[in-house]
């Protein structure tokens, strides 16, 4: 298990959305802008309404990029990992209750929405297995860190 490096907690706090991207089984991608998110040093929990094209593409192939970037500063970060959908049910309301409660404005409203209408989120957990910097000026296509397993050194590299 690799730590979020605190230069990019520090982006994914100040800049309150990440984009999370996926493909399903045919290559196709589809990128998804989260706004209702939680992290801690070595995972990032986000809230799923929506059972649509994401959902399929995790459950097929559960390996993502999550971004984040300062659009002022022109920098940013790509975290690599993995998906599970959080299925027990104390840690999923436990993750629910972070997240509702740490989210703002126009986020906070429509959670609040969704979840007055009944409809129960699913708690995604993605797993960090490499960080990139998005930055052009340094080494974009070497990871800042890496898991050392065999699953993530045979489809990232070094």
């Amino acid at each position: 298990m690799i730590k979020i490096p605190a230069k990019v907690q520090a982006m994914l706090k100040s800049q309150k959305v990440i984009v999370v991207g996926s493909v399903d089984v045919n290559g196709l991608a589809n990128l998804s802008p989260r706004t209702s998110f939680y992290f801690t040093d070595t995972m990032v929990y986000w809230l799923d309404f929506f059972k649509h094209k994401s959902q399929g593409n995790f459950k097929s192939i559960p390996w993502v990029s999550v971004g984040v970037f300062d659009k002022k500063e022109l920098k940013g970060y790509q975290i690599k990992g993995k998906v599970t959908f959080v299925t027990e049910a104390k840690e999923k309301a436990k993750i629910t209750d972070v997240i509702t409660r740490s989210v703002t404005g126009k986020t906070s409203s429509k959670i609040f929405e969704r979840m007055s209408q009944n409809k129960t989120p699913d708690v995604i957990m993605f797993t960090p297995k490499a960080v990139y910097s998005l930055d052009p000026k340094e080494e974009s296509g070497i990871a800042m860190v890496m898991e050392k397993d065999g699953e993530t050194i045979s489809l990232l590299g070094r």
